[in-house]
């Protein structure tokens, strides 16, 4: 950037852009919603090119030209993000119901050959509900280990619409704040 270019004045439209592209940083893990509070309210603070410049420092893809917002290279998912193996370590009710079915079972079978009779089943009531879960993650498409750790998709989707309307609202108020 020239030094010319810095010195220039910025418009609500170029600060609009900026913030857009913080955005996308925010949607690609980038930066983390406190980060972007801080550097969308520099934005909305800056008077010249050099100060929104410096927002996008250390972000690919630097500040956003004309009519732009450029979404980073996405980054390739680190080793350990990556789903490995068999499909049943992706599906943790499957886990779940082998384990349960294995240890629940065994407990049955020692208990009828301490006593010398076979006792009723009982097994079959954990294994069957846990059988259930198991056909629903098959039929919903399986959760991911991503998802069982940190928590159901649907909620996280509905925590960004959320954080999108709180920063749309701020925005919102500090232009009227403003002008």
């Amino acid at each position: 950037m020239t030094e010319d270019h810095g010195k220039l004045r910025i418009s609500n439209a170029d600060r609009d852009k900026a913030i857009a592209q913080l955005q996308a940083a925010l949607d690609e893990g980038r930066i983390d919603l406190a980060e972007f509070d801080e550097r969308a309210k520099t934005a909305y603070e800056a008077k010249t090119n050099a100060e929104l410049d410096l927002i996008f420092d250390d972000l690919p893809g630097g500040r956003p030209k004309e009519g732009e917002v450029v979404a980073a290279e996405p980054a390739e998912a680190p080793e350990h993000d990556r789903p490995r193996g068999p499909r049943f370590h992706q599906l943790p009710a499957l886990r779940g119901l082998v384990t349960v079915g294995v240890i629940t079972t065994g407990v049955w079978a020692a208990s009828s050959i301490a006593s010398g009779e076979w006792h009723y089943f009982w097994p079959i009531w954990p294994i069957l509900g846990l059988g259930i879960a198991t056909i629903m993650q098959v039929v919903n498409g399986g959760w991911g280990h991503r998802d069982w750790d940190h928590g159901d998709a649907g909620e996280r989707h509905e925590r960004r619409a959320r954080e999108r309307e709180e920063r749309h609202e701020r925005r919102s108020r500090h232009h009227r704040d403003r002008y």
